[in-house]
């Protein structure tokens, strides 16, 4: 399965909720891969693979990636393809090469789970993450600018006619400080998209978005269960 976490503005939990979502599947057994797309290599950095050698600017271009390991057990492991500060130069690669080059080399028949990173804007890498997808999340914060910029999002994504499930998640929710009521504007706006309830505001994710070893604990994962449940189809124990 292939998850792309993306939105047109920048800032909006994108990375943060793909990191949550590879160590939430791996602690649970799965074999997960993420391909980092977005040049600032922001995923990347959390894991701690940049300037490498192989990297998504060689795989969009065709080329055989091995994947580094980040960790690993007997039966489930996590492996990242990082970023390069230069992907941003590829602005000429068609929007299904990243789908093809997953298919070519083989590695939705080796990973349960693809986790996709692009940048925050409408390019060739976001449009290669979006089109690779089965699954798409639109993260937006619970913030007024975020969901002008998610409303602008799901507008442009409904013209091109995507055949992948696509989610919207209202993300860093606190009650106390939405004061323009935000998270009803998302509820009233995206309906049966929008993953339900939102989630909240927890210093965890920002933890784990700087260090993804750091261990959330059972309660704030049971706060994020029925996000998993829903963007992967499935319910965890």
């Amino acid at each position: 399965m292939i998850l792309s976490f993306t939105n047109g503005k920048g800032g909006t939990g994108k990375s943060t909720l793909g990191t949550y979502t590879a160590e939430y599947l791996y602690r649970h057994g799965a074999k997960v891969l993420i391909i980092d797309v977005d040049p600032n290599c922001s995923i990347s950095e959390i894991y701690g693979f940049i300037l490498k050698d192989e990297n998504s600017k060689e795989l969009l271009t065709g080329r055989e990636v091995k994947p580094y390991r980040k960790k690993a057990t007997d039966i489930n492991y996590i492996d990242i393809i990082p970023s390069d500060l230069d992907l941003s130069m590829l602005s000429n690669i068609t929007d299904i090469q990243l789908r093809r080059q997953i298919q070519k080399q083989g590695f939705n028949n080796v990973y349960d789970y693809i986790i996709i990173d692009p940048p925050g804007a409408w390019n060739a890498q976001t449009r290669n993450a979006v089109f690779a997808a089965d699954t798409v999340i639109v993260c937006g914060k619970c913030s007024p600018l975020d969901y002008k910029a998610t409303v602008k999002y799901m507008e442009l994504l409904e013209s091109c006619g995507l055949e992948s499930e696509v989610f919207v998640v209202c993300n860093a929710y606190n009650k106390r400080r939405d004061p323009d009521n935000t998270l009803q504007k998302y509820i009233d706006t995206f309906g049966d998209f929008l993953v339900m309830p939102p989630l909240p505001e927890v210093n965890s994710l920002q933890r784990i978005a700087s260090n993804p070893d750091y261990k959330i604990n059972k309660t704030v994962q049971n706060r994020f269960s029925d996000f998993i449940a829903a963007i992967t189809n499935k319910q965890w124990e």
